[in-house]
């Protein structure tokens, strides 16, 4: 995919055009089947001043999520740590549901949100030696939570035998990862970039959690990023844990689609490079007629979308954004202005390039009146298509 800016490296005025490049490529593993980037950033950079709040947008997921938990598989009083806890959206819920939490993040900025809110986070990297220190301070956990956060992590087998240690022999490891066979069916490319180390599918993590002792016992497809799996883990000496078969379903349909098979992989590879064509010649087409076009929704994905499309201030204007943290900057590589949404809701703009694609039907009931004083959202992905429907896509 060339070479790209850190995706979440929102800049500042003062430091346009100092940000570093690297190169965005991604293999596929014929002995485990895992799709991955094998050009590791330093993590510090990647997280040393994180942009990105869970709370923004995701509120009710979580609350959802919490509330199933503490119906079917946690009790009160129960102990549970979230690795990569952001600004404590999911620990927020789980303790007004009586739920003992801990949250680690090694985002100073956004550990700092959370411990303002009561929430008790340590600033740090979650692996063995992190969970030696939560045992001894604290106690085994009855349940560990990992959200959106294992594809970002480079040594898996630290942070898994940091899992092993911490969690209690009759405890539950549960996590929420992008899906491999929904990124391929919705051409979900956008979701590459050098913060997302890993892309994960069932017949990669099956044989990964084996040789560290544990299990899916339970799996549930969620809309989440346009195509999640929330995986439910236990240890394999655990026998009262019947494994649901749901798990065996869901691997037989990865094998039957091929998603463990090069040669699809490399097909999806040509439907991404004839789809990036396709969205600029959209976007000229709509700017050639003298028409504004603006963004909405900075995020990775949408700087993935951006840089791999060589969309910048030429086509977009701006770029609407619902997070404070972002206001004031700019975006990596393509250097468009992130605004609060007063600014579009004023704007007379007739064209918004819907960068969070993956929560259209959220943001397209938010944004009624834009719609209904004329404009149209361009959707990118996972066909472009614009509403309310337009010649100008055929």
């Amino acid at each position: 995919m060339g070479y790209m800016p850190h995706a979440g490296d929102f800049l500042l005025k003062k430091d346009l055009g100092r940000e570093k490049h690297y190169p965005l490529k991604i293999y596929f593993c014929c002995d485990c089947s895992l799709v991955q980037v094998l050009e590791v950033i330093e993590p510090d950079i990647l997280f040393g001043d994180y942009r990105y709040l869970s709370s923004i947008g995701s509120s009710w997921h979580f609350e959802e999520y919490a509330k199933e938990l503490a119906s079917g598989y946690l009790k009160k009083g129960d102990f549970v740590v979230e690795i990569g806890s952001n600004d404590g959206v999911l620990l927020s819920p789980l303790k007004k549901l009586g739920i003992k939490v801990l949250g680690v993040d090694p985002a100073k900025n956004v550990a700092q949100i959370a411990n303002k809110k009561g929430l008790k986070t340590i600033v740090d990297y979650f692996g063995e030696k992190t969970s030696k220190k939560i045992r001894k301070t604290y106690d085994q956990a009855d349940a560990i939570f990992a959200n959106n956060v294992l594809a970002h992590i480079d040594d898996m087998d630290d942070v898994f035998k940091g899992i092993r240690k911490l969690l209690k022999a009759k405890g539950m490891l549960v996590f929420e990862v992008h899906y491999l066979a929904d990124l391929i069916d919705k051409l979900q490319y956008d979701f590459f970039y050098n913060e997302h180390l890993c892309y994960h599918s069932l017949t990669s993590l099956i044989p990964f959690l084996r040789k560290h002792g544990m299990e899916i016992f339970n799996i549930k497809r969620i809309p989440v990023h346009s195509g999640s799996i929330r995986a439910f883990v236990k240890f394999s000496k655990n026998k009262k844990i019947k494994i649901e078969s749901v798990v065996e379903k869901s691997l037989r349909e990865e094998i039957e689609k091929g998603f463990n098979k090069y040669n699809n992989l490399k097909s999806f590879a040509l439907k991404v490079v004839d789809h990036r064509a396709k969205l600029r010649r959209v976007l000229r087409k709509i700017k050639s007629g003298g028409n504004k076009i603006v963004g909405y929704g900075a995020s990775g994905r949408a700087n993935t979308l951006l840089n791999f499309g060589k969309i910048g201030t030429n086509l977009i204007d701006y770029i609407v954004d619902e997070s404070p943290e972002r206001y004031g900057r700019f975006t990596p590589g393509t250097h468009i202005p992130i605004v609060p949404p007063e600014i579009f809701r004023k704007d007379k703009v007739k064209h918004a390039l819907l960068l969070a694609w993956n929560y259209k039907d959220m943001i397209i009931k938010k944004e009624f009146d834009f719609i209904k004083n004329g404009g149209k959202f361009i959707i990118p992905l996972p066909k472009i298509e614009i509403i309310p429907k337009s010649p100008l896509v055929g």
